[in-house]
């Protein structure tokens, strides 16, 4: 939970601004531009704040994120050639990223560069899937439990910005964003393929991790969108609970 001495110090501010926007007392604030104070209050927010959310700065739970549903329906690589869909689907190991560089966020939203460069150490998604499709010559079917990990994947974000007037302050939405994610390895299993037997349903989940970069090609593009739904989540989220200008030092 957020402590008690945050929780009345935003109390507090709220009290004795309103009508004016407060900056949350237990997160550092930058000046625009100052890109290393907002990689390392940006870090500072994520590792504190991801399991158990900071509504004071629009922060949502973020660790684990749940995600309804992501479908992937037109696998068609070589010896692949199969539809996943998943559901109920948790992320974990966003609370673990290492942002290391960031770039742009100036004072005027309209010319600023918003990207952000990082890695993990591991992302996973766990949840429920239905499959239908085939590897090499072989029908493929499956319902259960899916399990993927994303080893060591490096992370871009580039995103432009959406910008709405209310009075002299600006908001920001996101308009395009751009997520990519590169991993050094990728682990899959899935149980109960083939109806349950467990000697083609072993041998399938093997077939997959040996050959996980075809089989990545194939998730990488509904990954990137599960992904950038979180991301576009955050960022909306807080874009909505300041004006622009207010984020930053004066």
């Amino acid at each position: 939970m957020v402590s008690r001495n945050v929780f009345v110090s935003t109390l507090l501010c709220l009290v004795l601004t309103i009508g004016t926007h407060c900056f949350p007392p237990d997160i550092e604030q930058c000046k625009a531009g100052d890109t290393e104070c907002i990689r390392l209050s940006s870090v500072h927010l994520i590792q504190k704040f991801s399991k158990v959310g900071y509504p004071a700065a629009g922060f949502p739970v973020l660790e684990p994120f749940a995600l309804n549903k992501f479908d992937i329906t037109d696998g068609r690589s070589g010896s692949l050639s199969f539809k996943l869909h998943f559901k109920d689907v948790l992320v974990g190991g966003l609370s673990n990223v290492n942002i290391e560089k960031m770039v742009g966020f100036t004072a005027d939203p309209k010319t600023s560069k918003f990207e952000l460069y990082g890695s993990f150490p591991k992302l996973t998604l766990r949840g429920k899937y239905t499959a239908d499709g085939r590897i090499l010559i072989l029908p493929i079917q499956g319902d259960g439990d899916a399990d993927i990990t994303i080893i060591k994947p490096k992370l871009s974000v580039k995103f432009k910005p959406s910008l709405k007037a209310q009075g002299d302050k600006t908001y920001l939405g996101i308009d395009k964003l751009k997520i990519l994610l590169e991993p050094q390895s990728v682990q899959i299993k899935l149980t109960n393929l083939f109806h349950g037997d467990k000697t083609l349903g072993d041998n399938l989940n093997t077939f997959l991790n040996e050959n996980w970069s075809d089989v990545w090609t194939e998730l990488q593009p509904s990954i990137h969108v599960a992904i950038s739904e979180i991301v576009r989540s955050v960022a909306v989220n807080v874009f909505a609970k300041f004006p622009y200008e207010d984020l930053y030092l004066k």
